[in-house]
């Protein structure tokens, strides 16, 4: 266990460190964002000139909401590629060597990028709860639409959207990554060469239909029916999309385990470096 925490450090360390810049941005952007829809910021405009300080505003939000993305997504590919360069180079020899199993390398660096991606998710939802608290309209509707929800009969439970919400994500990301691990993974098959770039590039693509095929029968599955007839009220809007977010995030916690388990399999009886 001590060896796993300590592996666990390293991939965490050198992850966060090649991706910091990218989070710090969003949250600078974050935090712009929220000083320009503070009332501080508007004593600094008159009537005549408020329409700047609604175009600031919206674009703040546009450029805040940008930049988040793109931080999530270089999480993302700075933990695939860190996989790669620590797993799949001539170095790689070494991390083989240590007294660890395979899939506790391939499980760390996973959970390495998962860890910053909660980090991240954090610091979103705080953020857009934030900003979106700052907008009249949309604040207003945060605080009123939970009950008048239930004041129509409705099953509405803001707080559980928002956490089936960032475990979507989450499981979005991690199946992503595991999906690039046994990509990577499945280029060690061949040689050096553009041999190994065609699978890779290929194997990547391949495991994404095959988890929409998986997806699809886990709709069926699970009852999940998307038509005009099955969405026929308010709250049959709510249970479907419940639904829907549940059996996405499920399905992408099953498909990524796995993807890391043919991953940890090709890097302890085919490793081609």
């Amino acid at each position: 266990m001590l060896k796993f925490i300590n592996l666990l450090i390293k991939d965490l360390s050198r992850i966060l460190a090649r991706s910091a810049v990218y989070v710090l941005f969003s949250i600078i952007a974050s935090l712009v964002t929220g000083y320009v829809w503070g009332n501080e910021f508007a004593k600094k405009f008159t009537l005549e000139n408020a329409y700047i300080l609604n175009a600031v505003r919206y674009v703040s939000v546009g450029v805040w909401g940008i930049l988040f993305m793109f931080a999530a997504i270089m999480v993302v590919v700075v933990t695939c590629q860190w996989f790669g360069e620590d797993m799949l180079t001539n170095r790689s020899y070494l991390n083989h060597m240590l007294p660890v199993y395979t899939w506790e390398l391939v499980i760390s660096k996973a959970l390495s990028g998962l860890a910053i991606m909660v980090i991240a998710v954090a610091v979103m939802t705080f953020d857009v709860i934030k900003i979106a608290d700052k907008i009249s309209i949309v604040g207003d509707l945060l605080k009123i639409f939970p009950d008048l929800a239930q004041s129509d009969g409705l099953s509405f439970d803001l707080n559980m959207f928002i956490g089936l919400g960032v475990y979507f994500m989450l499981m979005l990301c991690l199946f992503i990554m595991s999906c690039a691990f046994l990509a990577l993974s499945l280029g060690q098959l061949v040689s050096r060469g553009a041999g190994r770039t065609f699978i890779i590039f290929i194997g990547f693509f391949a495991l994404l239909f095959i988890s929409m095929a998986v997806l699809a029968a886990s709709f069926g599955i699970s009852g999940i029916e998307i038509s005009s007839a099955a969405i026929n009220s308010i709250q049959s809007i709510f249970d479907l999309t419940e639904n829907i977010l549940k059996c996405i995030g499920n399905t992408n916690l099953v498909l990524s385990v796995a993807f890391m388990v043919g991953s940890s399999f090709i890097l302890t009886y085919k490793l081609n470096v």
